[in-house]
């Protein structure tokens, strides 16, 4: 069964915010209260009176009984007459759950096989943050945090924190403190232990003879807005993502206090709300840098693998992870967590930094640590630390716009470690923070964008070819098309059988589905366990109309 808080995300497209929410045409849903997804701008950043696309979150009457979140959707805007898209707030959950660690030390099924430094990865050979203490520490630049909260009383709080700037989009308040609540998909302290890979203080680590003293954080001197998403990495709403990517626009509701930076370690299904935030940002000139995912290896592995959202969209930095000794964080043992990879669309913009086996610092203590900290979650805060220095030192060469983006990306793709070596694993390389930083590097990348060279992305969209190929249907030309295209993607990206998953992942991939497997994977898909009634009757009609060849197409970039 899919979960939702019972709210859905309404886009109205072409209209001014006014005359959305006022005036004699002012957006009605009958039993559903509305408001902006998102805290808005003030004014003169924000014009309620500019024609544009709004964002709205609509709220439930209360005792609303269950029903599947598509349908909720599709009978809402039906109601309607689809003038508006609309998507349930879901409750993004893992498709198998991640294992606990078995212990508070190093996993001795990953390397390193001897003890090392606690802070091992900032070191020369690895990232190499501490080779460039002196050149760039992330002072002046700003770094929305997305996550489960911080800890207010570890020592490895970053020194540049910005608690009045953040907010809390789970509980809907101003406290973003990890408040260490444990239950049933609760992750506590994943938000602390992020932050100080992030931008950690200074910190004193001693484990098994190895020491380290200084700052923890890739950034130690960056400011960082906390924004809490909610109270796991593998348990939040689709909305809490959505507003915490736009708050990085305007902590605060303020576009003066813009974020530069966005490390999101979160991830689940396609989200549109997703997208058009994503979009944004990018607009705004904030690189936003996303983990790939974690999942569990299994005997028959299954394409559960592939990047989740929003990482996986096109102008998001994909992040995966690399081991101690450089190899992909990639395992045969069974029921073993490992890092997420592919299609190779995503990969050509992913970048590994390293992972498991990390310094996690401990939620509830003053200096206590763990040196079993893994996952993508690991790996993202080091990357995003990486865009905060190049930022410092080169981000005002470009405008506030996709240009500094753009750049942020080049030096971040263009200095990577050991490139091409496994682009289908890791992406284009492991993370060189010094090569990152090199001056020649920047010159380079100037030249490009001052000669033109260098365009801006396509915007990022959930369009999905699969299933419009596999039926051989138009492209989305409604809200209702856009709906069920929504659901598909949804539905394929959560799947765990074999054939339909397979088939997906090819397709991304090559753009082609074999006719001869097409009856049975339109059977399959009709027969996934959380389609909507809704999808299932588009199905029916679509199959009771003369059939047709199964064309290729490419999947749409991105």
């Amino acid at each position: 069964m899919l979960h939702h808080s019972g709210k859905l995300l309404v886009k109205v497209v072409n209209r001014s915010f006014a005359a959305v929410m006022g005036g004699p045409n002012a957006l009605t849903i009958n039993r559903f209260t509305t408001r902006a997804l998102s805290p808005l701008p003030a004014a003169p950043a924000f014009d309620a009176n500019a024609i544009g696309d709004q964002w709205l979150q609509a709220t439930p009457a209360a005792g609303a009984a269950y029903q599947n979140p598509w349908d909720l959707a599709h009978q809402t805007a039906s109601a309607q007459g689809y003038a508006e898209f609309m998507e349930p707030d879901l409750l993004n959950l893992p498709a198998t759950p991640l294992p606990v660690p078995a212990s508070q030390e190093a996993d001795p099924s990953w390397p390193p096989a001897t003890f090392v430094s606690p802070a091992w990865h900032l070191q020369d050979g690895f990232t190499g943050f501490l080779d460039v203490r002196a050149q760039a520490t992330g002072k002046g630049v700003r770094i929305a945090h997305l996550d489960t909260g911080y800890a207010d009383q570890h020592v490895s709080k970053p020194r540049n924190l910005r608690p009045d700037l953040g907010w809390n989009f789970y509980e809907g308040n101003s406290s973003t403190i990890d408040p260490a609540t444990t239950g049933l998909l609760d992750n506590p302290g994943h938000g602390p232990a992020t932050i100080a890979i992030l931008a950690g203080n200074t910190v004193s680590l001693a484990d098994g003879g190895q020491i380290y003293n200084g700052d923890f954080g890739g950034a130690p001197d960056a400011e960082v807005v906390p924004v809490r998403v909610g109270p796991s990495v593998v348990h939040f709403y689709t909305a809490a993502v959505a507003q915490g990517l736009n708050w990085a626009i305007a902590p605060a509701n303020d576009t003066a206090n813009r974020c530069d930076v966005v490390t999101l370690s979160h991830g689940g299904v396609p989200s549109a709300a997703w997208a058009d935030a994503v979009n944004a940002c990018y607009d705004a000139g904030i690189v936003v840098v996303a983990a790939s995912g974690d999942n569990v290896s299994v005997v028959v592995p299954l394409p559960t693998h592939s990047t989740v959202y929003p990482s996986a969209f096109g102008r998001v930095i994909t992040v995966t992870g690399a081991t101690y000794d450089k190899t992909p964080y990639v395992t045969h043992g069974i029921g073993k967590m490992q890092g997420n990879w592919g299609p190779d669309i995503v990969m050509k913009k992913a970048v590994a930094s390293f992972t498991p086996n990390i310094a996690k610092m401990v939620l509830g203590t003053t200096n206590g640590f763990y040196m079993n900290f893994g996952g993508t979650s690991a790996s993202t805060p080091q990357v995003a630390a990486a865009c905060a220095l190049w930022i410092q030192l080169y981000g005002a060469s470009y405008p506030a716009n996709w240009q500094r983006v753009e750049a942020c990306r080049l030096a971040l793709f263009e200095s990577v470690q050991n490139p091409g070596a496994d682009t289908e694993h890791i992406g284009r390389g492991i993370l060189n923070v010094p090569a990152m930083l090199d001056s020649a590097l920047a010159a380079r990348i100037q030249a490009l964008m001052a000669g033109g060279t260098v365009q801006p992305m396509q915007p990022d969209s959930v369009s999905f070819g699969f299933w419009r190929t596999l039926f051989n249907i138009a492209p989305p030309n409604s809200a209702e098309d856009a709906m069920y295209d929504l659901e598909v993607a949804q539905i394929l990206h959560r799947s765990t059988q074999p054939e339909l998953a397979t088939a997906f992942l090819n397709y991304t991939n090559t753009g082609v589905i074999d006719p001869t497997q097409a009856p049975r994977l339109r059977t399959l898909l009709a027969a996934e366990p959380d389609i909507s009634n809704a999808l299932t009757a588009k199905i029916a009609a679509i199959q009771a109309a003369p059939p047709a060849p199964v064309p290729v197409v490419p999947p749409p970039a991105g």
